[in-house]
């Protein structure tokens, strides 16, 4: 009993620190001109175009919190501000379906041919594919400027260069959207928090498959990132 209460008290104070940290003071935090960039993970047409296949899972989440939107209004305010912009996609080419020992979820995508490339050297067959950019954001993403990083295999950006590209750019703090929300979004801002980034996580600007896992990313996000606001705070933040 008196474990389970343990338990129960540990779990509230998380629950209460989190949402202090999401909903109270976050606005006021600085975006240093000059060092911040703005870092979207999977804008691509399998979670984010109608006929992805993966997108029934998202479908709920990126409507009620209006994220395709927000996720473009996001890159036109960087665009505007000339912030820099850079883009962790997801991808896997015909040599990762030999992997031994993949995870539960990562055998279900590559089964599915999830964000599936035929080619890892001339980028053979992308174009309008799963893989490829929702076809709203090409203009910002393929404009010359925004970096597009390498894919990322699993969740994080340890697979990719994202950390060397930002920091060889002299970022030091992010503002970070996209997909999926509980995985690679959670994951990069994991990652790019124990590498010494600040990092501004836009709630609204991201999507989950489902309220419970939006729910648990969001928890995390107050726990974990510096700053937690929505695309409307950011913009207004990154305007200054």
């Amino acid at each position: 009993m008196k474990l389970f209460t343990l338990a129960l008290s540990c779990a509230l104070i998380f629950s209460s620190a989190a949402s202090v940290a999401s909903d109270k003071g976050k606005e006021s935090l600085a975006l240093p001109e000059g060092r911040i960039a703005l870092v979207v993970t999977d804008p691509q047409n399998d979670f984010l175009n109608e006929k992805g296949v993966a997108y029934g899972l998202f479908e709920e989440n990126l409507k009620s919190l209006g994220t395709i939107d927000n996720i473009e209004r996001l890159f036109k305010t960087a665009k505007s501000q000339s912030i820099p912009v850079f883009v962790s996609p997801h991808a896997y080419f015909q040599h990762d379906h030999s992997w031994k020992n993949p995870g539960a979820l990562q055998k279900q995508l590559l089964e599915l041919k999830v964000f599936g490339r035929k080619d890892a050297v001339y980028a053979d067959g992308l174009k309008n594919t799963g893989a490829d950019f929702l076809p709203k954001y090409k203009s910002y993403i393929l404009d010359g400027k925004t970096v597009v990083t390498s894919p990322h295999k699993v969740y994080g950006p340890d697979s990719n260069d994202l950390l060397l590209q930002l920091r060889s750019n002299g970022i030091d703090t992010v503002v970070l959207a996209g997909l999926a929300a509980n995985l690679c979004t959670d994951s990069h801002l994991r990652e790019l928090v124990e590498n010494g980034f600040k990092v501004v996580v836009v709630k609204d600007a991201v999507a989950a498959p489902g309220k419970d896992a939006y729910n648990a990313a969001v928890v995390n996000y107050g726990l974990i990132a510096n700053a937690v606001m929505t695309t409307d705070d950011a913009i207004k933040a990154m305007k200054k």
